[in-house]
């Protein structure tokens, strides 16, 4: 899901710049690689945890300050700023397949 957040926030900043987006050669669930099937412990859901918040932070903060008329322009090719923040928002099945992540005693 953070990949997914980071792709599709530098192709946010790079298309308010007027740049083109690198494209961004993610194969999402096409492939697993090893680090797919590394072990995950609990030091690693903390600092997954930290990133992602602080990641979230980063994403908020870039759509809100956005006026309702760039949220709703598309600078460049592609999908309006609006429907790329819901095209997120709606990306849950990873984090649905993988199921609650909590620590279990």
């Amino acid at each position: 899901m953070a990949d997914h957040l980071v792709d599709h926030l530098a192709e946010i900043e790079d298309r308010l710049a007027g740049r083109v987006p690198l494209p961004d050669h993610w194969h999402a669930s096409m492939i697993t690689t090893a680090a797919d099937l590394a072990p995950f412990t609990e030091q690693d859901l903390d600092e997954a945890r930290s990133r992602l918040t602080r990641l979230a932070r980063i994403w908020t903060a870039r759509l809100e300050v956005l006026s309702p008329e760039q949220l709703d322009h598309s600078p460049g090719a592609g999908w309006t700023l609006r429907q790329v923040a819901f095209h997120l928002g709606g990306s849950v099945y990873y984090a649905d397949a993988v199921g609650d992540l909590s620590l279990r005693r």
